[in-house]
């Protein structure tokens, strides 16, 4: 069809995008096309050569306690190994998917709070290297990326934990978070912007209620256990 086509037509000048942020989009973009037309070699190509780059930044020379891939936190963080777990799987690679398994682990500690709450780096954290996450600010398009890879490495290895990692950032939005306040409305699907030192940004711009929507829907996927939980998926997802 001509999505595809204009996909096919998109893909070969895209693999000139060095920016691993942009290629991990590609390479999840990748796996879910390669979930309905297995046989297409020049996707299968792209998630080898960009999976295979990125994994190998593991191995770059940082310090032994940094399992990660570059030598400082940014945004979106957990769609890095998000998109290992995917694409190895896609392409039928069980080491690109232990190291964004073991990747994933590294980052969602650093995104927990002491009291065990979900906190995504903060904004105050980019570009300083090898320097733990700063709190502030926090952005929903963070929780959101925690809970779809979270749901990729549950799907992976049946580990329950994982799943409770997802509903661990999932119950950020409801008020589970460093200022104990909630950012999104289950009844309305509306959210904000995110959590500043100073309160709630009470923005709510299309990438924050798109992170809440489709949060929901990843959790709605995952099942949950407890009644609350149950009731704001129900009325997010209604």
């Amino acid at each position: 069809g001509w999505a595809l086509a204009r996909y096919e037509r998109a893909l070969a000048p895209a693999l000139a995008i060095e920016s691993i942020h942009a290629r991990a989009f590609m390479m999840l973009g990748g796996a879910a096309l390669l979930g309905g037309l297995p046989g297409h070699l020049p996707t299968r190509a792209m998630i080898e050569k960009f999976c295979g780059e990125l994994a190998a930044l593991i191995g770059s020379d940082f310090r032994p306690d940094w399992t990660w891939f570059e030598t400082v936190l940014a945004y979106d963080n957990s769609r890095l190994p998000e998109a290992l777990i995917r694409g190895g799987r896609a392409i039928g690679r069980d080491d690109l998917v232990t190291v964004g398994l073991e990747s994933l682990a590294w980052i969602v500690d650093r995104q927990t709070a002491d009291r065990g709450v979900f906190r995504p780096v903060g904004h105050e954290s980019f570009g300083r290297p090898f320097a733990e996450p700063l709190p502030f600010d926090q952005q929903p398009v963070e929780a959101w990326a925690t809970i779809d890879a979270c749901a990729a490495a549950f799907a992976e290895t049946g580990d329950r934990a994982w799943r409770d990692r997802a509903l661990t950032a999932w119950r950020w939005f409801f008020g589970e978070n460093d200022l104990g306040v909630a950012l999104a409305d289950a009844a309305s699907g509306d959210c904000f912007d995110g959590l500043t030192p100073g309160g709630v940004n009470r923005n709510q711009g299309a990438e924050s209620v798109l992170a809440f929507q489709l949060s929901a829907v990843a959790i709605q996927a995952l099942g949950v256990r407890s009644e609350a939980a149950k009731q704001r998926l129900h009325l997010a997802v209604a």
